[in-house]
């Protein structure tokens, strides 16, 4: 039971993290880009959860063999005894959190998703647009290096590409990578030719075409864009 657990959990977290494409069609579920990652990222935790019960349970059942009054323990108690565990962590984090606020009140405030110290400067919304525009031209520069060096042609696809992951790194703490429109592409008409993931929170998402050219669109008018219309 656990083996074919950790086996499903495992399949689903590697199938996830990029998209097959095949001659023939076939009947599959069509999820946007952040649901695909929020789906890796419980995938993933189910699969370290399983298996950190299993380790749990054998380090316990060697323990037991020299205590005898230890009681010989199963998965689904090594599995309960997990997730307890990591129940009681979250709960003195939580209280830890909690002192901290009693302790300097008004030290933090939220912003967003996320909090900073009350008093400091939040980011600029200008800086972060500029940010996000800078590293998306770094990623031009790496794929028209690519183009250079393949005889005029875009990758296919974005694992075809010769150079570094790091040009992929959309800026902020998530490491999401940016999409890329598979297929053939030419320069001439301008076509889409990788975007950002739309993870920052506000209607603008940034898209390269073939030309060269980047573009800040809205995230409808984005939507329009990838889809061909």
């Amino acid at each position: 039971m656990m083996v074919r657990t950790l086996l499903i959990a495992g399949f689903v977290f590697c199938t996830l993290t990029q998209d097959a494409h095949a001659g023939m069609p076939s009947a599959s579920l069509e999820l946007t880009d952040i649901a695909k990652l929020r789906l890796q990222s419980i995938s993933f935790f189910l699969m370290v959860l399983f298996l950190s019960a299993w380790i749990f349970k054998l380090l316990w059942n060697l323990l037991a063999k020299d205590f005898s009054k230890l009681p010989v323990l199963s998965y689904k108690g090594a599995l309960a005894g997990t997730v307890l565990w990591g129940l009681m962590f979250l709960f003195v984090l939580t209280m830890i959190s909690g002192a901290r606020e009693l302790l300097t009140p008004g030290a933090w405030e939220k912003n967003g998703r996320t909090y900073q110290r009350a008093g400091s400067e939040p980011e600029k919304p200008g800086a972060l647009l500029e940010e996000r525009r800078q590293q998306l031209g770094e990623l031009r520069t790496a794929l028209f290096m690519h183009v250079a060096t393949h005889q005029g042609k875009f990758p296919e696809k974005a694992g075809d590409a010769v150079f570094t992951e790091e040009f992929w790194l959309q800026p902020g703490d998530l490491r999401v990578k940016y999409g890329y429109v598979v297929g053939n592409k030419k320069t001439e008409p301008a076509e889409p030719l990788a975007f950002e993931q739309a993870v920052y929170g506000d209607d603008q998402q940034l898209i390269l075409f073939t030309d060269g050219a980047i573009k800040v669109l809205s995230l409808k008018e984005a939507q329009e864009v990838l889809s061909g219309k």
